[in-house]
């Protein structure tokens, strides 16, 4: 056989040729390949991501929220009511995780967290508005401030406090609304300066809640509303799949802590001291909303400022309580008794406040639902 005679399939001992292994990959070969190479990696990193979430979400101090393993389909704080807003579902029942608690919530047939109640009573009774601190986020009922003071006032104390961003316009919309339809002589309303000024505040709303149903006082401080009403608010598909990543899911918890932490928190804010003349007067007008209220169904009015962990800080530091004497001098002149927790709670500490506050979240712990119980029996009904 000459150099130049080429072997052919037919010939004993040659080796076929393919055409397969020289021709190119096709584009939608490699688009395939890449793809199916991108999934196996996306796949990985999922796995890898949820494993340190775990591991995340487990440390003694995680300052968030952990997955309970529950499936519940509906949150818990949603803006159900058209007046209001924010609001809990009837007869609802939730679980909730935390980085150093695990607590269930149980709502009654009006939507309250709290045990049944009748409308009507001839007996003294109080109702108490306010948000997460006055709801009692993270301890079990019978630990939180309304349940301490019932037990020992020995009267009825309603609790219309609720989670998830909720301003003292939304309390006074609340009670005009729901609360005041009990019969009661009584009225605690509970402000946070630590969220409350700008829960108020329209921008701020746009930028941290947008797309919700939230109302807010306007320049004139007359009442508008962000976005619009939906009935069927946290019923769709993306309700239901959220519903299935926070109940099984680390990482969908970790993303969360990280999203709303960059999103809700600029440096270290002090509701009692850094608020402006606007948020003052918005805070105000409420608060003579909801007496308004309480005038027309014959009720006393009382209200309590809380303090968070910055406004200690800052009392220690700088030694400075704007707000405090600021509203208890204007209620003195508006016949609205207001009483500053954080000095009485400063007291009582040992220098260690702290302690009313849990590890791993900013909410009041058992202590510090104690501490100021004790301080509002003395106050409101001389116990």
């Amino acid at each position: 056989m000459s150099p130049n005679t080429l072997i052919n399939e037919s010939e004993p001992g040659a080796e076929p040729a393919t055409q397969a292994e020289d021709a190119p990959l096709s584009l939608a070969q490699r688009v395939v390949s890449f793809l199916g190479l991108a999934l196996i990696n996306l796949v990985v990193f999922a796995v890898l991501a949820e494993a340190a979430s775990i591991a995340i979400v487990h440390f003694k101090r995680w300052p968030s929220t952990r997955p309970t393993y529950h499936l519940s389909y509906n949150k818990f704080w949603t803006e159900t009511n058209p007046v209001f807003g924010m609001w809990h579902r009837p007869n609802g029942h939730f679980f909730h995780q935390g980085g150093c608690f695990s607590v269930e919530y149980t709502t009654n047939s009006y939507g309250a967290r709290d045990r049944e109640r009748t409308l009507h009573t001839t007996k003294p009774r109080t109702i108490v508005l306010g948000d997460s601190f006055v709801e009692g986020f993270g301890v079990p009922d019978d630990e939180r401030l309304t349940n301490l003071m019932e037990r020992d006032a020995g009267r009825e104390h309603l609790n219309f406090g609720t989670g998830g961003g909720f301003s003292p316009l939304q309390y006074a919309l609340l009670y005009r609304s729901l609360a005041s339809q009990f019969d009661h002589t009584q009225v605690l309303v509970g402000v946070l300066p630590d969220n409350d000024f700008h829960e108020m505040d329209r921008s701020w709303l746009e930028s941290n809640y947008a797309g919700e149903f939230r109302p807010y006082y306007r320049d004139d401080l007359t009442i508008g509303y962000l976005g619009h009403f939906q009935p069927n608010a946290g019923e769709g598909l993306w309700n239901h799949t959220e519903a299935a990543l926070r109940a099984y899911l680390a990482s969908y918890h970790v993303g969360q802590y990280i999203y709303f932490s960059t999103l809700m928190r600029h440096g270290p804010y002090s509701g009692y001291n850094d608020f402006k003349a606007v948020d003052l007067a918005r805070l105000k007008q409420a608060v003579l909303d909801i007496k308004s209220t309480a005038v027309a169904h014959g009720a006393k009015m009382a209200v309590f400022i809380i303090p968070r962990a910055n406004d200690f800080e800052r009392l220690h530091t700088a030694k400075t309580d704007r707000l405090g004497p600021v509203m208890e001098s204007w209620g003195t002149t508006s016949g609205i008794p207001v009483k500053d927790l954080l000095p009485d709670m400063e007291a009582q500490s040992g220098g260690d406040y702290r302690s009313y506050f849990r590890s791993c979240d900013g909410h009041w712990s058992t202590k510090g639902n104690a501490v100021a119980a004790k301080i509002l029996e003395h106050w409101v009904y001389g116990q």
